[in-house]
C-alpha cells in the first residue's frame, strides 16, 4: 500500500521537478521571477495539441516541433520586451519586471480562452490506458512513467549544459556577478535572451509530458504548474538537481497524504513541509549560503 503510494509519488515527483527547470534557470540568472510559466506550460499543451490533431503524430514528436517554437518565443520576448526594461534598471535585482512577465501570462491565458474558449481537449493515445507493474502489487501508468524519464534526462541534460559547455558557465558567471561578468567580455543581455529561451523551451517539454494525461484548457497551466513555485524555493534556487529532487519530495509527501488521508490533506501537507524547510533550511535542501 504505501509502496504504491511511493512510487506514484516519486514518478509524479520528477513530473512536478521539470516543470520547475524553466522557473529556476530564469530565475537562477535574471533574477526575475517569471510568473508566466504557468501560462507558458498550457500554450506549449495546445501546440503539442495542434502539431498532434495536424499530423497524426504522437506527442513525443509534436514535443521537437514545440520546443524549439517555445525556445524562440522567449527569446524574442526577452529581447523586444524585457531586455530594454532591464537596461533602464539601476538595480541588480529588477523587481519591477516582475509585473511584465505577469502581465505576459495573463495576457496568454486570455487571448487563449478568446481564441479556443473554455473546452477541454484531450490527446488520444494507444498507451495512455497501459500500466506497468513495478511490484508488490502496485502498477503505475506507462505514459507517466514516459514523462519521469523525460523529466530525469533533460535535467541531466541541462546540468551537463550548465556544468561543461561555455555557454553554461557564461550563464553561470552572469547570475553570480553580471557587471564582472561584462567586464570578462561576456555579453550579459546576449546570455539573458537565451536564458529565457531556454526557460521557455522547458516549457515544452514540460507540456507534452502534461498533454498525455491531462486535459488541455486556457487554465491547465494554473492547475498543474502552481508547486513550480514551492519545489523552486524547496530545492534550492540555482540548483538543477535540486528540482528534481525537491519534487520527488514534494510528489512523495502529496501522494503518502493522499493515501492516509484524503488529497486536500495531501496538498496541505506539501505546504507544511516547505514552510519546515524554509524554517530550518532557508537557501533550500541544495541550496548555497550567501556570501
Amino acid at each position: 500500500m504505501y509502496y504504491g503510494a511511493v512510487v506514484q509519488g516519486v514518478v509524479m515527483g520528477c513530473i512536478y521537478g521539470l516543470t520547475t527547470l524553466g522557473v529556476n534557470i530564469i530565475f537562477g540568472i535574471m533574477k526575475i521571477v517569471n510568473w508566466a510559466n504557468n501560462s507558458l506550460l498550457m500554450v506549449s499543451m495546445y501546440i503539442i495539441f495542434g502539431v498532434v490533431t495536424l499530423t497524426g503524430t504522437n506527442p513525443y514528436v509534436a514535443m521537437l516541433v514545440a520546443a524549439p517554437i517555445m525556445f524562440c518565443f522567449g527569446w524574442a520576448f526577452q529581447h523586444t520586451v524585457i531586455r530594454p526594461l532591464y537596461r533602464r534598471e539601476t538595480e541588480k535585482n529588477p523587481y519591477g519586471l516582475l509585473l511584465c512577465t505577469a502581465g505576459l501570462g495573463i495576457a496568454l491565458e486570455n487571448i487563449t480562452l478568446m481564441l479556443l474558449k473554455s473546452t477541454p481537449r484531450t490527446i488520444k493515445m494507444g498507451i495512455t490506458q497501459i500500466y506497468v507493474d513495478v511490484g508488490f502489487g502496485a502498477s503505475v501508468s506507462l505514459v507517466k512513467i514516459i514523462g519521469a524519464v523525460i523529466a530525469v534526462a533533460t535535467t541531466a541534460t541541462l546540468w551537463a549544459f550548465m556544468s561543461k559547455s561555455y555557454a553554461g558557465r557564461a550563464l553561470r558567471s552572469t547570475a553570480q556577478d553580471r557587471d564582472a561578468a561584462r567586464l570578462m567580455g561576456i555579453n550579459v543581455m546576449r546570455y539573458y535572451d537565451l536564458a529565457f529561451g531556454i526557460g521557455c523551451g522547458i516549457c515544452a517539454i514540460a507540456g507534452c509530458v502534461y498533454s498525455t494525461f491531462y486535459q488541455i484548457t486556457p487554465s491547465s497551466g494554473a492547475t498543474v504548474g502552481h508547486k513550480a513555485f514551492i519545489i523552486l524555493v524547496l530545492g534550492g534556487i540555482e540548483s538543477v538537481p535540486g528540482c528534481l529532487l525537491a519534487g520527488v519530495l514534494l510528489g512523495v509527501v502529496e501522494a503518502v497524504g493522499a493515501m492516509l488521508f484524503n488529497s486536500y490533506i495531501g496538498e496541505m501537507l506539501c505546504f507544511v513541509v516547505f514552510v519546515l524547510v524554509l524554517f530550518f533550511r532557508p537557501n533550500g535542501l541544495f541550496g548555497r549560503r550567501a556570501r
